[in-house]
């Protein structure tokens, strides 16, 4: 799978020059540069044996294309009718696919624009991250609804009474949240987001703990109830464009069972 996730994301028909790239940089006239070739390959070993998402390897190709051009350029560089053809024909083909496809990949269409052109080249979108799921592909959908989210969390922080905002803290289950709030925060009066999502858990639980309430984004109701004595939904955060999962409803937690940093260790997460 991660093979054929190399040839859809260089697009199948360019499949041909890499490989030439790759071979010359190997055993073919490139081999000054062979080094280049035994990176791609090593990166390529070690992507597929850690389970890596496809798209991590997408920048050792720019040399495996140069290359493989390079090597193009001198096989069609001669005078018969069929290399002239070749010259003409190849690069036409490369240049009419890439732009059936690229508004797969560049922002030129509307989301509505980009679903209805998505759904006439018969695709639909796939995950590239782990339950990463909605109406776009991950490359686009994944640039929805932040500021929306950070203003319906400073909704729901500034109705409470102001002897409590400054006790209460907001939990992000993920680092995309943490990054919202962390960016659109300080103009809405936000304090920095609580994050155990991959390296954010590195950095620690907050120095103050929250005393009255915290804001927990995306959990489910019945994960909270198992560490705190009181949870209400105070608001819900619903993009039409963004990641599915991230149109859930928002509580409001207090009476944890536990502090943050004894809870800190169960709090991990790296997917």
């Amino acid at each position: 799978a991660f093979l054929a996730e190399q040839v859809l994301i260089m697009h199948p028909v360019t499949l041909p020059i890499w490989l030439l790239g790759l071979g010359s940089l190997l055993a073919g006239g490139a081999r000054r540069f062979r080094f280049l070739g035994i990176i791609y390959l090593v990166l390529l070993g070690i992507m597929m044996a850690l389970k890596g998402k496809s798209y991590y390897l997408a920048p050792a190709y720019p040399m495996l294309l140069a290359a493989g051009a390079v090597s193009w350029g001198r096989f069609v560089a001669g005078p018969d009718r069929l290399r002239r053809i070749a010259r003409v024909a190849v690069p036409g083909i490369v240049i009419a696919a890439g732009a059936t496809f690229a508004p797969m990949f560049l922002p030129v269409l509307s989301p509505e624009r980009f679903v209805a052109y998505q759904s006439r080249l018969g695709m639909h979108p796939g995950e590239t991250e782990v339950a990463h799921v909605g109406p776009l592909p991950q490359l686009w959908g994944d640039q929805f609804g932040w500021p929306e989210l950070a203003a319906e969390v400073a909704r729901i922080y500034h109705a409470l009474p102001a002897d409590e905002k400054a006790r209460t803290g907001i939990f992000a289950s993920n680092y995309g949240e943490a990054g919202a709030i962390n960016l659109f925060g300080p103009a809405l009066g936000l304090p920095p987001a609580i994050c155990a999502h991959q390296t954010h858990w590195l950095w620690g639980p907050p120095g103050v703990e929250p005393e009255i309430y915290i804001i927990w984004l995306q959990w489910s109701k019945e994960s909270l109830q198992r560490g705190f004595g009181s949870v209400e939904k105070a608001g819900e955060h619903v993009h039409p464009w963004g990641m599915v999962e991230e149109n859930r409803p928002i509580y409001l937690c207090r009476e944890p069972r536990l502090t943050l940093r004894e809870a800190w260790p169960e709090l991990k997460h790296w997917n």
